[in-house]
């Protein structure tokens, strides 16, 4: 998705782990995936995504910095441009997971993540981590650079608030 809104003329459109997109530190969308299916078996999935498209400044209710397309675009692309460029694109990256796995991704979030060598703080639940955002690995687990070393985490949302000290 981020590469595809950056070829539609978002440049600068970023990835945030697990599954944002963000355009100069502030939230661009959201990508949930829902699966059902069986071990070892066919996996079923729906994906859902919201791209803040032209909403209005007046949105009070949102607790985080976000922005809207049509700020991150030189020329904002026609809606049946820009939703057929991403089912196209998100075909295309279905079928290069289903064959390779998600190894074949991992260098591509690496350039797009916004916040690779960044503080960031991890929020599990009740607990927190504090540590220096390090990419990816090929389970999609963040790496955070602590005082143990790098530690991969599955689960949780990072943030840059709050992570000073």
């Amino acid at each position: 998705m981020a590469r595809t809104l950056n070829r539609l003329g978002a440049s600068g459109v970023q990835v945030k782990w697990p599954n944002d997109i963000y355009w100069q530190d502030k939230k661009l969308a959201g990508v949930l995936v829902e699966m059902t299916g069986q071990a070892g078996g066919a996996a079923h999935l729906v994906i859902g995504i919201g791209l803040n498209i032209s909403m209005r400044e007046e949105s009070e209710n949102i607790d985080q910095p976000w922005t809207r397309l049509e700020d991150a675009c030189d020329a904002m692309p026609d809606k049946n441009t820009l939703t057929a460029a991403l089912i196209n694109d998100l075909t295309d990256a279905l079928r290069d997971y289903e064959a390779n796995g998600l190894s074949a991704f991992v260098g591509q979030w690496h350039k797009l993540d916004n916040f690779n060598g960044r503080p960031v703080k991890l929020l599990m639940g009740d607990k927190e981590v504090k540590g220096i955002s390090r990419g990816i690995n090929e389970q999609g687990a963040i790496l955070l650079e602590t005082e143990e070393g790098i530690i991969p985490y599955l689960g949780g949302e990072i943030s840059l608030r709050g992570t000073e000290g």
